[in-house]
């Protein structure tokens, strides 16, 4: 677990400079994307795999799409919370305990599911419908430069402790912390301080197809873990990841376009 955290502290900062630059030369949505892929529960899933056999990586990567349900109703939380003017110190826990509240939820349900797995794949299409849609006047693009030391600051304080605790939990719920959504916590709150509720949802709304991504990582590894070498099946996973997330990214904007012309 070592080695996790050391990718998990490095890949903080990049990641949250990176999604910076994404969002301020393309917008929230963009850097949203980027934040939502599998960039830290990929790994994680990697080295337990690596370190404790095929059989607890299968089981932990199908708990993944457990978290990942439950980064959906953190996500849907936060922003209705955030929607109806409720302030980011009140939304924020509330949103987590959702997290919590969904991954006991789902862990009743007999392991590998197809309820879980069906849901996990439609989760983005259900979140990016199911978020608020605030007004345009809403959104103010000032960002202090204070902002992403703090997201990098907290980030690493909150990785830490997330893989700390993945590794008494077993394969069930050190799957599902891995999940864990670190970038909500890290972009939600100060995207609404500073920017307020449009920017806030627009991250969110990122978040959703960055998810999808996701969910085709952990099924893919669900499907090769026991059958291929571990390198094989984790850079094919990353592959398929990165595929899926584009092509539901331009099957959303092309619908987008399509819904934009027919209100015009």
């Amino acid at each position: 677990m070592d080695l996790v955290i050391a990718y998990k502290l490095l890949a903080v900062p990049v990641v949250v400079l990176t999604t910076s630059f994404l969002a301020k030369k393309w917008g929230a949505f963009v850097g949203g994307i980027f934040a939502g892929l599998p960039i830290f529960s990929g790994p994680i899933s990697f080295f337990m795999t690596l370190e404790q056999g095929a059989e607890f990586g299968l089981v932990a990567s199908y708990n993944s799409m457990i978290g990942l349900l439950g980064c959906v109703t953190t996500a849907l939380l936060y922003a209705w919370l955030a929607y109806f003017r409720l302030k980011w110190w009140f939304a924020l826990p509330c949103s987590i305990i959702g997290y919590f509240g969904a991954g006991f939820f789902f862990h009743k349900l007999p392991q590998f599911s197809v309820l879980i797995i069906i849901l996990a794949f439609c989760s983005a299409l259900i979140a990016g419908l199911s978020l608020p849609k605030p007004a345009v006047k809403q959104f103010h693009s000032k960002k202090p430069h204070w902002v992403p030391w703090a997201q990098i600051v907290f980030g690493a304080f909150m990785v830490y402790g997330v893989t700390e605790a993945a590794q008494l939990l077993g394969p069930e719920w050190s799957g599902n912390m891995s999940c864990f959504p670190i970038m909500i916590i890290l972009l939600a709150p100060f995207t609404h301080i500073v920017n307020g509720v449009y920017a806030t949802v627009a991250v969110l709304r990122g978040f959703t197809a960055g998810w999808f991504g996701t969910a085709v990582f952990s099924y893919t590894v669900i499907l090769t873990v026991m059958h291929w070498h571990i390198a094989f099946v984790y850079i094919f996973a990353a592959v398929c990841a990165c595929a899926g997330t584009l092509l539901y990214s331009l099957a959303l904007v092309h619908v987008s376009k399509k819904i934009a012309r027919k209100t015009d």
